[in-house]
This record gives structure tokens, C-alpha cells and sequence, in this order.
């Protein structure tokens, strides 16, 4: 049994790291100290690298999903090469009503979790769609409880707290903070009704995102789906939606040559789709990681992507984060650290009585 809840959780780490290559060779924790610490900074630059491309394109002031083509077609062909020609998978099989059931689940929220992440930027400052994006940690945790019917431990319901409280102050509701509101460094205010609206979409982002990480754990143990065949569907499946939503764009809205020649062909393009490229470097990081550390120690180095964005933001962006913004995300944080470090002090209880 301990070997079954140990898997489940390593394949959980696997589901957030967004995993490019080699994902189905198995994962084994290292003993040795160079190791464990080369997982820890191999975790903490796979955060830097998605944070840095995501700032990097918005500060080009290039539409991220434009950005993300070239990610996502050079990722597609990478999955199909390693899942067909190397291990020659099967990139259909015949499955049950409740497996199809479910692996729709899996790429619906998955997909629109991950792209309404980039959309919400659109809103948000990046460590407040950052923070928001990070309480997936706390809805997976209460997902999964609902469903497994697990009790609710202290440690658990401490750490929805400080996220909700936390989660308060970054959203900054006027009708608590009449007198506060995210303000630039020039003291000029945001518009209220828009910083909402990316918070309701940062909110959906990590719920979706919770959903499809339980909805593939279903999927990995129940029916013993190729990890590397679902990032394959979610690639090709994001290149199709990005491909859909271009073509209603510049088909249907813009003026097709003028825009396409204002969007795509200019070095500020090149260079935006170029450095989310580091994102399949940091999907191959990720994978690393996994393979030499702890889960619970995973997902709290990968928690660094809130630390990031806030540097980021407030060292090269005009627009700087308030105090109860900064002080929301710590909060979020220590949520994150306390229920991290709580399952883990809880497995390392369980393997000494072993």
C-alpha cells in the first residue's frame, strides 16, 4: 500500500511539471546528497525559465498566445518522434465510455486552464496571477479529499485559510480595501472592473488545472495511460486551439495582411517566440527534478515561481506590487510550504514505522 501512495503522488509532481521527454521511464528517488540538491536547483531553474519567458513576452508587448507557437508545434513534433518512433506507442487506442469520459475532462480543463493563465496576464500583474494560479496546490488537496473522503487534518484546513486570506488581500475587493488598490509606481489606479475579471480568470485557471491533475491521476492508475501519450494529446490539442483562435482573428476581425504583418513579422515576435522556447527547456528540467527529489520538496521549490514574478515585476516593470499584494502572496506561499512540508513529515513517519 505504501508503495501504491508513493507512486500516486510521484505521478501527481509529474502532472505539474508539464513533462516533455523521457516522461515514461521510472522515476526513482536519489539517496545521495549531490543528487537530491541537483533536483532542488534543477526545480528552482525550470520556475525561472517559465516565469522569465512569460515576463519577457509580455514586456515586448507581444500577444502571448502568438508567442506560444512555435512552443507548442517544435513540443508536438518532440512527443510524436519520442511516443512513435522510439517507443512506438499507439496514438489511438480503443478505450471505455468512462476512460473517453474522463481523458475529455483531462484535455478540456488542462487546456483551457493552461491558456487562461496567458489571458488572464492580460489583466494581472504577474505575481498576482502567479499567487492566484498557486492555490491549485490547495484545491487538488481539496478535490481529492472530497472525492477519497479524507478527513480534514489542521495542517489542511490552516492552509486553506492562509490561502483565502491571502488570495483576499491580492484581490483587494473594494468593498474591504476602499482606500487601497494596486497602484503603479507613477500612483496611477488600475481599473477595478479589469483587475476583477483577470482574477475570476486566474481563479478558473486554478481550479482547471486542479481538476485535470486529479482527473490524470485517474487516468495513470486506473488505466495505465502512457504519461508521455497525454502530453501528447495536450500539445497537439493547444496547437489546434491557438491554430483555430488565429484563424477567427485575422479571417474574421482584423485586416489579415496588416495584421499578420504587425503581429508575426517584426523582431519583437522573434524574439518573444523564441525565449518561450525555454519553456520545453524547463518542461525537461522539470522532468529531472521529479526523478531526485521528494514530491512534497518538489512542489514547494516550484512554489519559487511566485517569488520570481514578484522580483521581476517590481526590479524591471513600471508597474509595482503594494504591500497587502506582497504580504497576499506570502501568505499563499506559507500555505503552500505547510502542506507540502506536512505530507512529507507524514511519509517519512510512515516509512520509519515500515
Amino acid at each position: 500500500m505504501k508503495e501504491n501512495d508513493n507512486e500516486k503522488k510521484l505521478i501527481d509532481s509529474l502532472i505539474e511539471s508539464n513533462v516533455a521527454v523521457n516522461i515514461d521511464k521510472p522515476i526513482e528517488l536519489s539517496p545521495t546528497k549531490a543528487q537530491r540538491f541537483s533536483g532542488i536547483l534543477y526545480t528552482i531553474l525550470s520556475s525561472f525559465l517559465f516565469t522569465i519567458s512569460v515576463f519577457v513576452a509580455k514586456q515586448l508587448k507581444v500577444e502571448l498566445l502568438n508567442a506560444l507557437i512555435p512552443r507548442f508545434f517544435l513540443h508536438t513534433v518532440i512527443l510524436i518522434i519520442y511516443t512513435k518512433l522510439i517507443k512506438h506507442y499507439s496514438l489511438y487506442k480503443k478505450s471505455e465510455k468512462q476512460e473517453m469520459l474522463i481523458l475529455f475532462i483531462n484535455l478540456f480543463f488542462g487546456t483551457t486552464g493552461f491558456f487562461s493563465f496567458f489571458h488572464a496576464y492580460r489583466y494581472l500583474p504577474l505575481p498576482d496571477l502567479t499567487t492566484i494560479r498557486y492555490t491549485q496546490v490547495i484545491w487538488t488537496t481539496i478535490i481529492t479529499a472530497i472525492l477519497y473522503r479524507e478527513k480534514p487534518t489542521i495542517p489542511i484546513i490552516v492552509a486553506v485559510l492562509l490561502t483565502t486570506i491571502g488570495v483576499t488581500f491580492v484581490a483587494q475587493p473594494q468593498f474591504l480595501f476602499e482606500k487601497t488598490s494596486n497602484i503603479t509606481k507613477n500612483n496611477i489606479p488600475t481599473d477595478y472592473r479589469q483587475h476583477l475579471i483577470g482574477l475570476s480568470i486566474a481563479l478558473y485557471c486554478a481550479i482547471a488545472l486542479s481538476i485535470m491533475v486529479v482527473s490524470t491521476k485517474s487516468l495513470l492508475s486506473k488505466y495505465k495511460t502512457k504519461p508521455s501519450s497525454l502530453m501528447l494529446q495536450f500539445t497537439f490539442v493547444s496547437l489546434c486551439v491557438i491554430i483555430i483562435h488565429l484563424f477567427y482573428k485575422y479571417y474574421f476581425i482584423n485586416d489579415k495582411i496588416q495584421s499578420l504583418k504587425k503581429d508575426f513579422l517584426n523582431w519583437k515576435y522573434l524574439c518573444a517566440g523564441s525565449i518561450c522556447l525555454l519553456q520545453i527547456v524547463s518542461s525537461m528540467l522539470s522532468q529531472k527534478a521529479v526523478k531526485r527529489e521528494h514530491p512534497s520538496i518538489f512542489t514547494i521549490c516550484r512554489s519559487s515561481d511566485i517569488l520570481f514574478a514578484i522580483l521581476l515585476q517590481n526590479i524591471f516593470s513600471s508597474e509595482k506590487s503594494n504591500f497587502l499584494s506582497l504580504f497576499g502572496s506570502i501568505l499563499v506561499l506559507t500555505s503552500i510550504l505547510l502542506i507540502s512540508g506536512f505530507k512529507l513529515i507524514n511519509e517519512k513517519k510512515s516509512t520509519l514505522k515500515m
